[in-house]
């Protein structure tokens, strides 16, 4: 009971968050407090059918920490977790509670967490044979329920890893589950809204992508269904340096057909074919590059022009290539350099996760190693790291070999 004499049910949100709400009254860990008391309180009330032992919490909530005294910080902490819960108008003592040495979370007051509703409906929605109608309803209900991965803001404790991989994988199976009873319906606009959701959970999942350009396009938005390919393979270049699927490739040119149709005013395909506010070097898909280059060898075949083809790395002082959040952030400063040390004519390409490949027409050897040394200067103001380096090599294009 609380202060009015009221029995509390206690809601407990973990997916995109942590919340515990109490009758209208509710804590959150949006709050800009000290995140051990909030990491007790999310182990506490995760594992909250079992007591936890004062070494298990000092494991979990110092293990990167041994010069502190256990006893004594887990004493103040457990002050201090209390003081967290004091909004919620129940005693913390209640709810926090000790005994026989260990900790747990309350039974005197029922906790419904999200995890379990949504696991009972994936269970229910991927284990058993059900009519369509029922089965979308619960999908439905499952994907309210997953704002966002487990505990995002405890991602990487060792305990919370296993537990937000298989509910991601949970949420990820009950999407396509989804999707495949709309398409059944054909119920396009549907399916557009459950991709638009989905992809800002999971926007590298390719399927959903598909999904989403092919039911943009089939509900009759066609300049919406091209935005989002180009969006796509944008973002699966710049992330991964990977074109979309020869599937979705596939999509997209039945939508482009479909969309241009017959035309016979070259002003307007000129106009169609224009670059929308482009700066800097041409940047393009290596798939485009690969087409420019064999263009390339093709012209200097009759005019004898040098074309040199450069590569640029970035590595650490090792030689070897950067962690990933070092990595990517070099590799943003360095297409920024690049795009604004070449002329506009210059073609360049992601080629690696850590490599960029250029295209420098009409100009001689040491032109060229003048405009990589630019590029290396302009990265270097970019972005200062002294572990993090560009490197680069070039040579001249080779005309084609001509078959005798």
């Amino acid at each position: 009971m609380d202060a009015m004499g009221e029995k509390h049910v206690i809601y407990v949100r973990t997916l995109g968050g942590f919340t515990i709400k109490a009758g209208t009254r509710a804590i959150t860990d949006s709050s800009n407090q000290s995140k051990k008391p909030w990491l007790l309180l999310e182990y506490l009330v995760i594992f909250q059918k079992k007591p936890i032992s004062p070494s298990e919490l000092i494991r979990i909530i110092w293990a990167d920490d041994p010069g502190i005294n256990p006893n004594s910080s887990l004493k103040t902490l457990i002050f201090r977790t209390r003081k967290l819960l004091g909004p919620l108008g129940i005693s913390p003592q209640k709810l926090l509670v000790q005994k026989g040495g260990s900790y747990a979370w309350t039974q005197e007051y029922t906790t419904v967490i999200d995890i379990d509703e949504f696991e009972d409906i994936c269970n229910k929605v991927l284990g058993q044979p059900l009519e369509d109608e029922e089965a979308l309803s619960l999908c439905y209900q499952g994907l309210s329920l997953y704002k966002g991965d487990f505990l995002p803001k405890s991602e990487y404790e060792p305990w919370v890893i296993p537990i937000a991989a298989y509910y991601h994988s949970q949420y990820q199976k009950l999407v396509h589950k989804t999707i495949e009873l709309l398409v059944k319906k054909q119920a396009y606009a549907k399916i557009t809204s459950i991709c638009e959701g989905a992809v800002r959970i999971e926007p590298f999942d390719e399927t959903l992508r598909y999904h989403l350009v092919h039911s943009l396009f089939k509900d009759g938005h066609t300049s919406q269904a091209l935005e989002e390919y180009k969006h796509t393979m944008n973002l699966f270049y710049n992330e991964f340096s990977i074109s979309p699927s020869n599937d979705f490739k596939n999509l997209y040119r039945i939508i482009w057909n479909e969309a241009q149709g017959i035309n016979i005013n070259l002003d307007s395909i000129q106009d169609a074919l224009q670059e929308e506010g482009s700066k800097g070097a041409f940047y393009c898909e290596y798939s485009v590059f690969h087409d420019l280059f064999q263009l390339g060898r093709r012209a200097i075949e009759r005019t004898g022009d040098s074309i040199y083809l450069c590569l640029l790395t970035i590595t650490d002082t090792e030689k070897a290539t950067p962690k990933l959040p070092f990595l990517t952030k070099a590799m943003k400063h360095l297409n920024t350099a690049v795009s604004t040390s070449l002329r506009c004519s210059d073609a360049y390409t992601r080629y690696s996760v850590c490599q960029y490949l250029i295209l420098l027409p009409t100009i001689t050897s040491e032109q060229a190693e003048t405009v990589l040394n630019r590029i290396c200067v302009s990265f270097r103001k970019l972005y200062n790291r002294k572990d993090l380096m560009v490197n680069y090599s070039l040579q001249p294009v080779l005309p084609r070999k001509r078959s005798t």
